[in-house]
């Protein structure tokens, strides 16, 4: 996974990379910037991870808005 424009957002918002690392930190697979910005994203192989990241997020105070999506398979 990459994104060459995520280190040159990142240098201007540090933001990215610290929420980043928080998805990271709390069980994410990988973690990236989506295109251009400003949305950043986990990916995970556990609900559980996936909540306990949302959780650190949010308490972070560093994102104004968060989401946690299904996964494509119900049964996962």
């Amino acid at each position: 996974m990459g994104n060459v424009l995520e280190p040159v957002t990142e240098s201007k918002y540090s933001v990215i990379g610290e929420i980043r690392q928080i998805l990271k930190d709390n069980g994410a697979l990988n973690a990236m910037m989506s295109g251009s910005g400003p949305t950043v994203y986990g990916i995970y192989d556990n609900k559980e991870y996936a909540q306990k990241a949302f959780d650190a997020v949010k308490e972070s105070g560093l994102a104004p808005e968060l989401f946690i999506s299904k996964p494509l398979n119900p049964h996962q």
